[in-house]
């Protein structure tokens, strides 16, 4: 019971450390460009990582994943803040990953699909559909659909070729190498300020988001299991407007609200897996 316990907070700290870090993008926005701010966040977070995890998972296809799960995808989420009016709403679109994954699934690895997977599918876009539909599909929301395609192909990717792997050691490395990319792009936007709150904003990223996120993720997956932790981060998205209401007092739309709900159950259907129900009987 203890146990139990200890890993449902830990969830609700991811929860809460995740959620909170699309209106702190959204901050440190205003001082620094989103290639600076995913620079600092993957190199300070990987060197956190690698204090704890005291190894390095590296080699060709570790590399490409570093790529898609975290550089490319990094890029991406930051440019979906910096373009969208609502940090909450780019959290929902970034969380279509597990929709895209399910597609790519019956395609790529010719996993059957029950369903109420293919429901979910449906209701998902049509929810990011009524939810973008309020902003006119703002190019932060295609941004930010095209992060959450990202991160499915990149989990595609590992499951294909790195499932094996130590997840610490492998986070690390992709983290770290992940600056590589993100380096040079970082001087193609010069937006830069030495102000305190930009900084402090970014860091707090790296400390929290970063390794403290993927740590208590890991250690949340151990015990519960992949599926229930994943249905459980699907609430990083509420937590998302939450915080976004607190820090930058941006509330969601009716539209936003309401498509990024559909959204959210759709998502939840599809991490239904067949023979899951008959299980649960």
């Amino acid at each position: 019971m203890v146990t139990l316990n200890r890993s449902y907070l830990y969830l609700i700290v991811l929860v809460m450390v995740w959620g909170s870090a699309f209106p702190v993008i959204k901050i440190a926005l205003d001082y620094l460009s989103p290639f600076l701010i995913a620079l600092v966040r993957v190199t300070v977070g990987g060197t956190l990582l690698l204090l704890v995890s005291r190894k390095l998972i590296y080699g060709k296809k570790e590399a490409i994943s570093a790529v898609l799960n975290v550089g490319l995808f990094m890029i991406l989420l930051n440019l979906g803040v910096e373009y969208s009016s609502n940090p909450g709403l780019t959290s929902t679109m970034i969380y279509t990953q597990p929709v895209f994954v399910t597609v790519l699934s019956r395609f790529v690895l010719r996993e059957r699909l029950i369903p109420l997977q293919i429901l979910g599918v449906v209701l998902a876009f049509s929810g990011v559909l009524i939810s973008v539909g309020s902003t006119d599909f703002s190019i932060g929301s295609i941004i930010a659909i095209l992060g959450g395609l990202t991160w499915a192909v990149g989990t595609i990717y590992h499951r294909l070729y790195l499932s094996d792997r130590d997840v610490v050691g492998l986070n690390t490395f992709m983290s770290l190498f992940s600056a590589l990319l993100i380096l040079p792009l970082s001087f193609v936007d010069s937006k830069f300020s030495l102000d305190p709150v930009g900084w402090g904003s970014t860091l707090l990223l790296a400390v929290t988001a970063q390794a403290t996120g993927f740590l208590l993720w890991f250690k949340s997956v151990n015990m519960l299991g992949p599926v229930k932790a994943s249905s459980a981060v699907l609430l990083v998205p509420v937590s998302s407007y939450l915080f976004s209401a607190l820090l930058l007092r941006t509330a969601p739309t009716l539209l936003e609200g309401l498509g990024s709900s559909i959204t959210l159950l759709g998502v939840f259907l599809t991490f239904l897996r067949p023979g899951t129900l008959r299980r649960s009987r």
